[in-house]
């Protein structure tokens, strides 16, 4: 992690990004509720405060490793000397009734009932806690002369100073505020009593300018600890060689920094155990086994507190989930020629049409690429103005941490790319999410819309693909197993175009294939069934807003692989394929057709296109053969122009005169035979000339997985619309909207 810190760190230095020196000592506080203590002159209590959230950065302690911490620490036990009978007789009355007044009741019981607050002054701190009190305290001490970081040594001062005395006022504070009836002690000041409870310790408000556990004090502690210890400096390491600047000078010594990294935890930059031999088998263990400089390890571990901020979320950046398991990854995007922009969001994040309100009505775009190329072109502008510098640093670096065990965390993928690289990925990836046909379309609820909406396949980013690809889609695509997906780093490598493209997109093409084919089958088979039965397949919309993004990730890696739409959609010997699945789709809408009409609307469960699909991905001359003996009957029904039209005007609906007035079910379920019936009849012409066109291809050669990407397209897309048909008027087998007499348009 180191080298890859280093490179970073480079980066933001070129830009001016400022880097505060951060000790390897100083750490973040856990989160959550803390009391903060303030100390008079004399080490007594002067007040005790609640701190609502002590986490993110809002208080700050000095630990070594996980001991020894001040000014945040923690008391081993509850302040009242409670036996275990006492202890349940509490916990089941403050159980019991929640409410404020019973709760300081049984407060008041409590103290009244334990007697005065146990003595813990030889037990807490612990005598070795207590010496590297005083320790740091020495090492502060010359802050004393800075008016703004003087409190941090004389809360140190205080502290030891007061400790004989220290818990039992606490105690006797606490009951103080328990008197003075705010109900928001109630639970913090139980929790003291009762059990260990995190404290800060601090000086009184009105003593210092600055509080000692102000997060701005961090860089002059930080400062004041990296001073040598020596009177001369001859306690200070001897000089080194730095292993990544090269730098001869004074080397780092003890644990490396431990920032507290989103979803991970905290996180040594760097760990050898001497204890694992395998480690260990150059005799080193610790700093000594990897020699960096003493003023770069704070500058590495600021790089983290830069780019992992809480605001910059989505920016530098996002959790994203791993190729297994369900700890998420940790993506960390630096590109510091620009700043303040969700680059993370672009590489990792989705469209969410769940999300979508009315007003922006749905629309998919491809802001993501379009920012990437933005940020990226502004790089390349800068870089030969006036002010080139010709650094690598003027790229991206993309580096993905994971948590590999409790103590161990590792960078799993690193990857530097220059801005001109980083503007052709984005060019090519806009172009590879388009790579898909216009007939595709699910109807997607969306807020504020009372009916569901039409929507086309999302755009996906780069990263997308490692949650995709954990879902293998069963029991005819209804049901969603989990299992091992494609990493991140093999996705980034696609969207940068390195190695070996081709062969990185068809391993991939078949996965997806593979594991979500039965899901687009099935939802392309309820969705020409109508709507109804769309809702029985996909009750929650899910499936659907996961096909659609499966469809443009297919697009992309049918770029990837040479095969623009514009190719496999041509009415050439090149759309083969595409052609079949168009055909497939045109004979379920003909058999739905025919189910409305002579069956009251009844479909039975496998239509004849869906039916013979799995057998036209891998026998597709076998396919045609069985499809084309299973139509004629249908085909002679669509013959039969003079009834249908009068079967169908029998059928029509006129428009309620007036908006107040609705349709009765009756009424609606006439409609819905009615649009069944003429699309249905109005694919039969075309199905009988695509049938005779494909029997003129060479069907017999073993299909490969493009082929079969492209039969899934064009059974997804249907048959097209007539040039000049508006949706909603014809029998096609892509047209999803059935428009009723109320002038809506429903799914």
């Amino acid at each position: 992690m180191l080298n890859d810190l280093s490179l970073v760190e480079r980066g933001l230095a070129a830009y001016g990004v400022p880097l505060a020196d951060r000790h390897p000592d100083v750490k973040e506080m856990a989160k959550g509720q803390t009391l903060r203590v303030r100390l008079a002159d004399d080490g007594t209590i002067d007040d005790v405060e609640r701190i609502g959230e002590t986490g993110n950065g809002a208080v700050w302690t000095l630990r070594d490793g996980q001991h020894n911490g001040f000014p945040g620490l923690k008391t081993d036990a509850g302040l009242l000397p409670l036996n275990g009978q006492a202890r349940k007789t509490h916990e089941q009355a403050w159980s019991a009734d929640k409410s404020s007044a019973a709760r300081r009741r049984e407060l008041e019981r409590l103290v009244a009932a334990s007697g005065p607050p146990r003595l813990q002054n030889e037990a807490w701190p612990k005598p070795g806690h207590r010496k590297r009190i005083a320790e740091r305290f020495e090492q502060l001490r010359p802050l004393a002369a800075d008016p703004l970081a003087a409190s941090v040594p004389a809360c140190m001062e205080r502290f030891l100073q007061g400790l004989p005395a220290f818990l039992p006022n606490l105690a006797e504070a606490l009951f103080k505020k328990l008197a003075d009836g705010d109900d928001g002690w109630l639970d913090i000041v139980q929790a003291a009593l009762t059990g260990p409870v995190p404290l800060v310790i601090d000086v009184a408000m009105d003593d210092f300018t600055l509080d000692a556990s102000d997060p701005r004090q961090i860089a002059a502690v930080s400062a004041a600890l990296s001073r040598p210890t020596g009177t001369n400096g001859d306690d200070a390491a001897p000089p080194g060689f730095c292993a990544l600047s090269g730098r001869k000078t004074a080397l780092h010594r003890g644990n490396f920094p431990q920032p507290n990294l989103p979803a991970l935890g905290q996180s040594y930059i760097f760990a050898r155990n001497g204890d694992i031999p395998s480690l260990a088998r150059y005799g080193r263990a610790g700093s000594a086994s990897f020699p960096l400089a003493a003023d770069l390890a704070p500058r590495l571990n600021a790089v983290f507190g830069v780019l992992t901020a809480p605001d910059a979320k989505g920016q530098t950046w996002r959790l994203i989930p791993p190729e297994t398991g369900d700890k998420s990854d940790l993506l960390i995007v630096s590109l510091p020629a620009v700043a303040g922009k969700p680059v993370a969001d672009a590489l990792a994040g989705d469209s969410r049409e769940e999300d979508v309100d009315e007003e922006t009505d749905g629309a998919d775009t491809i802001g993501g690429m379009d920012l990437l190329r933005e940020l990226a072109s502004r790089v390349i502008a800068h870089s030969h103005g006036e002010d080139r510098h010709g650094h690598a640093e003027s790229g991206m670096t993309v580096l993905i941490l994971r948590a590999v065990d409790p103590a161990n965390r590792k960078a799993i993928y690193h990857r530097q790319t220059d801005a001109q690289a980083l503007f052709d990925a984005a060019e090519r990836w806009k172009a590879a999410t388009a790579n898909v046909p216009d007939g595709i379309v699910f109807p997607v609820p969306v807020k504020g819309r009372r009916v569901p909406v039409p929507r086309g396949p999302s755009y996906v980013a780069p990263l997308s693909i490692t949650r995709l690809s954990r879902m293998q889609f069963v029991n005819g695509g209804r049901r969603r197993l989990s299992v091992a997906g494609t990493p991140a780093g093999e996705a980034f490598e696609l969207f940068l175009g390195n190695g070996a493209v081709k062969r990185r997109a068809r391993t991939l093409l078949r996965l997806l294939l593979r594991r979500h084919a039965a899901l687009l089958g099935g939802l392309a088979a309820a969705r020409s069934k109508g709507i109804d039965h769309l809702k029985d397949f996909d009750p929650k919309a899910d499936l659907r807003r996961d096909a659609l993004r499966s469809v443009t990730w297919i697009g992309v890696l049918l770029h990837q692989l040479g095969r623009p739409k514009e190719d496999y959609m041509a009415s050439t010997a090149a759309s083969t394929a595409f052609r079949l699945g168009q055909l497939l789709a045109g004979a379920d809408t003909l058999h739905i057709g025919y189910c409305a009409d002579l069956r009251s609307g009844d479909v039975p469960p496998s239509l004849i296109g869906n039916a013979v699909l799995t057998i036209a991905g891998n026998r597709p001359q076998r396919a045609l053969a069985i499809l084309q003996s299973r139509l004629k009957p249908y085909l002679a029904w669509a013959r039969r122009e003079e009834y249908l039209e009068k079967r169908t005007r029998e059928l029509w609906v006129e428009k309620p005169a007036s908006e107040s007035q609705k349709l009765s079910e009756a009424q609606k379920r006439n409609l819905r035979l009615y649009w069944a019936i003429r699309k249905g009849a109005a694919s039969a012409s075309r199905l009988t000339g695509l049938v005779g066109d494909l029997l003129k291809e060479d069907l017999g050669k073993r299909p490969d997985d493009e082929f079969k990407a492209e039969l899934l397209l064009g059974y997804l897309a249907g048959l097209p619309r007539p040039a000049g048909e508006k949706p909603g008027t014809s029998g096609t087998a892509n047209d999803n909207t059935e428009t009723d007499p109320n002038g809506e348009t429903a799914s």
